[in-house]
């Protein structure tokens, strides 16, 4: 029986990478990462001087958010026949920085004198932008000396900021919308952008659903020329997680024509990585879901089918277990997260979680012992402790038992590895030991004759094992001679011994009743005196006897 917890489906590890990927995105320093029509929140460190690059780049957002676009234009350095235009360069800058650059002010300097250990004493890079000729071209901060320092965008920054925000959104586009689409959006996508990917999302299943029955069809021809069927049953399972990549595939070059803003197709990038993740991931599980199916089949097919109901879906457990951590770190350090920090942190807190997870844990190996040791399997009858019942599950952390009131009690494996289990379905023969008590009425020569004749009844049974037969009077009870009957007969089938048993009873009762004997009960005879007196018959006469 397949535990459901860990049958994990594409929904549920897409939200497991949406779970992740949402922090990354409202987080600006998970990653460089943040979207968001607002920019980066101010750093409130004392560290972080007043004078310093982190501070003028973070006053130039803050005023540019406000609209204050002839305050944030203070923070360029704009040549004397440019000085009517400093608002509108300051809002286009703000523009390209939104669109080009994943900004993280924690990266810049907080320190008055910048950042001098690149060799540049007298400027700061905030990032590179792709130019239209294919070049890298850097966006620069200078210190602009005087009391007091200060720091501003470079003349080569402002010089290149038009050419730059021309070439924002796919320039083709811009002759061909209205100029109401030319408006950002939110997350700082503009309307037409929006509407491609509204667009582009059906066209996109389509194409994936192309892809993938193409690439399908080719496969599928390839394994029906194949003698096995193990093939065609995965290509059978594969064909979710096969999809999902095609999608995957499919949607990097067909939202690479919208032209996004740098946060916006770093995060649809790591989120489309994610993808093809997911169908690597799902793909492994439908694996381990088919190698387990066989391996149950042929453990029946040798009459192993037992032990690998057991042992099969504990090791499917295990390997499950393992995809899905290893999924989760996978999946962490694709979206930015510090995986080695976070495995250096475990060891360091490794004492409090092993004892916060103690029990787990205890159970966690109880499992295992209990299927190395092979002290039960599915479907024998056990009983463990006070509870006596079929086992129907063995899973990592507990085993099932349906008792005989058809209930299921649940005992904790690290519980059940440290208690008396005694396994009934491990029975090589089974026992048959009665009493008969037969009257006192018997004589010796029926006795003799029962005896014998009980025997020979057990001793001419085609499932008794021969090497014990006893059939012996064992006692004289207050009310019964005792006559003890043991035998072993050779099965392990409980329904069958109950049949053998119940025909064996039946002619013990013939053996009886042909020799004139019966079964006693218990009795008591009472002898009640009377005192004497004369009487109508006078005295001597003997007191009456009443049984």
């Amino acid at each position: 029986m397949r535990t459901p917890l860990f049958r994990l489906t594409p929904w549920v590890l897409t939200a497991l990478v949406a779970a992740i990927a949402l922090p990354v995105i409202t987080l600006p320093a998970a990653a460089q990462l943040g979207l968001g029509k607002k920019s980066p929140p101010a750093d409130s460190s004392p560290a972080v001087s007043t004078a310093s690059p982190r501070a003028a780049v973070r006053d130039f957002l803050r005023l540019a958010d406000a609209g204050d676009w002839s305050g944030a234009a203070d923070y360029l350095a704009v040549p004397a026949a440019d000085q009517g235009r400093s608002a509108v360069l300051a809002r286009r800058l703000k523009s390209v920085l939104d669109q080009r650059l994943a900004l993280d002010l924690n990266s810049l300097s907080p320190l008055v004198v910048g950042d001098t250990t690149d060799g540049d004493l007298n400027g700061d890079r905030v990032g590179v932008i792709m130019g239209a000729n294919g070049h890298e071209e850097a966006v620069r901060l200078v210190r602009v000396s005087g009391v007091p320092t200060r720091w501003v965008f470079s003349s080569a920054t402002v010089s290149n900021i038009d050419a730059w925000f021309e070439d924002l959104g796919a320039p083709w586009v811009r002759e061909r919308v209205p100029p109401s689409l030319l408006r950002e959006g939110p997350l700082n996508v503009y309307w037409w952008q929006w509407i491609g990917i509204g667009v582009a999302l059906p066209v996109l299943v389509l194409a994936a659903w192309l892809l993938g029955a193409f690439l399908r069809q080719v496969l599928v021809r390839i394994t029906s020329r194949t003698v096995s069927t193990w093939d065609e049953q995965l290509l059978e399972h594969l064909r979710g997680p096969f999809r999902l990549w095609a999608a995957a595939v499919v949607a990097e070059p067909l939202l690479s024509v919208l032209n996004l803003n740098a946060r916006v197709a770093t995060f649809l990038n790591a989120f489309t990585r994610g993808m093809v993740l997911i169908a690597l991931f799902w793909a492994i599980l439908q694996v381990i879901r088919i190698v387990q199916s066989r391996l149950e089949n042929a453990a029946w097919e040798t009459g192993q089918g037992a032990q690998a109901r057991t042992l099969v879906p504990l090791l499917g457990n295990f390997l499950r277990v393992a995809v899905t951590v290893i999924a989760l770190l996978v999946a962490l350090a694709q979206f930015g997260y510090p995986v080695g920090t976070l495995l250096a942190g475990l060891g360091i807190g490794g004492i409090a979680v092993a004892l916060a997870a103690q029990k787990t844990v205890e159970h966690l190996f109880g499992s295992v012992s209990l299927a190395a040791d092979k002290v039960l399997r599915v479907g024998d009858w056990v009983k463990a402790g006070t509870t006596e019942g079929a086992v129907e599950r063995i899973g990592l952390r507990s085993t099932s038992i349906r008792t005989i009131d058809r209930t299921v009690v649940r005992v904790p494996n690290g519980r059940l590895a440290d208690d008396r289990i005694e396994t009934f379905g491990e029975r090589d023969r089974m026992l048959l030991r009665t009493d008969l008590d037969l009257t006192y009425e018997t004589s010796r020569e029926d006795l003799v004759q029962i005896r014998n004749e009980v025997e020979a009844l057990l001793r001419a049974h085609p499932k008794v094992w021969p090497d014990v037969v006893r059939v012996n009077i064992t006692a004289f009870t207050d009310s019964a001679i005792r006559m003890n009957v043991v035998a072993w007969f050779q099965t392990t089938d409980h329904n069958e011994f109950l049949r053998i048993r119940h025909d064996l009873f039946l002619e013990f009762l013939r053996v009886l009743e042909d020799h004139g004997s019966s079964f006693a009960f218990p009795s008591r005879t009472i002898y009640h005196v009377q005192q004497q007196d004369p009487g109508p018959h006078g005295p001597g006469f003997p007191p009456q006897l009443v049984e």
